[in-house]
Parts: C-alpha cells; sequence; structure tokens
C-alpha cells in the first residue's frame, strides 16, 4: 500500500470517528405566566452542547434571576423531546422573599418547540409553572 493511499485510509478513519459537537439555540418566549408566581422569566436564551451535555443561559442573567446559576445540564434528549435542569442559588423576589435555591426544569417539544418550564423551591413543596414556546436553531 503506498504512503498516500494509507494516509487516506487513516484520514478517512479519523473524520469517521470523529463526533462533532452540536450546539443548539434555544431562543424562548414565555406566554401563558399565570401560576409562575413571578419565579419564571418571560424570555430565555439557551445554548445546549447537545455532545457534553453542557447548558449556558444566555438570558435571563443571574442578575436577572435574582440569584447565581450553580448548575446546568442536558437531562434528556431524544427525537422528540428536550429536557434541561438548572439550580439558581441564593434567590430572592421582587418582594424581597428569600429561599436558598430553586430547581429548574425545561421540557422542550423538538416538532413545536413548545415548553414548559418547573420551578421548585429547595425545601418547599409548591412549585411555579411556565408556558411558551421557543425557536430551535
Amino acid at each position: 500500500m503506498s504512503r498516500l493511499a494509507l494516509l487516506a485510509t487513516f484520514f478517512a478513519f479519523c473524520v469517521a470517528n470523529t463526533s462533532f459537537a452540536e450546539t443548539v439555540t434555544l431562543d424562548c418566549k414565555m406566554t401563558d405566566l399565570s401560576r409562575g408566581g413571578g419565579w419564571i422569566p418571560r424570555v430565555a436564551l439557551v445554548k445546549v452542547n447537545t455532545d457534553s451535555k453542557e447548558v449556558q443561559l444566555l438570558k435571563p442573567t443571574s442578575d436577572q434571576l435574582n440569584g447565581r446559576i450553580d448548575s446546568s445540564t442536558l437531562i434528556r434528549d431524544s427525537a422528540d423531546k428536550m429536557m434541561l435542569r438548572w439550580v439558581v442559588k441564593g434567590t430572592r423576589s421582587q418582594s424581597n422573599q428569600r429561599t436558598v435555591a430553586f430547581k429548574f426544569r425545561a421540557s422542550i417539544k423538538k416538532a413545536t418547540g413548545a415548553v414548559s418550564i418547573v420551578a421548585t423551591p429547595l425545601g418547599y413543596r409548591n412549585s411555579f409553572h411556565g408556558k411558551g414556546h421557543c425557536d430551535i436553531r
């Protein structure tokens, strides 16, 4: 086998076995905040790396969430649905209510872009809900 053929075979093998990270951008607007209690953001801009499961919340920022984003991850990525989870610590509402942390979970239907977000304060049984739509790019 010539060096050129060997090099071409090696290159083809490397390309075939390299997974390229896919980044998905979710541009979401909440349309139903009737059960949001002021805790669900009206807009969200999120970048998701489907390979590493890394989630980056671009909007709302930590300041807009009145806390600090502690962790965020992609917990499900199937053909029909994507689910994200993030935690905001040291939260304070507009009426100065405080809680140690909020757990957020977002479920996005890929076919329609429909999104639902549930926010649960750590140590409490109640939760807050919002629904809307995401443009998926």
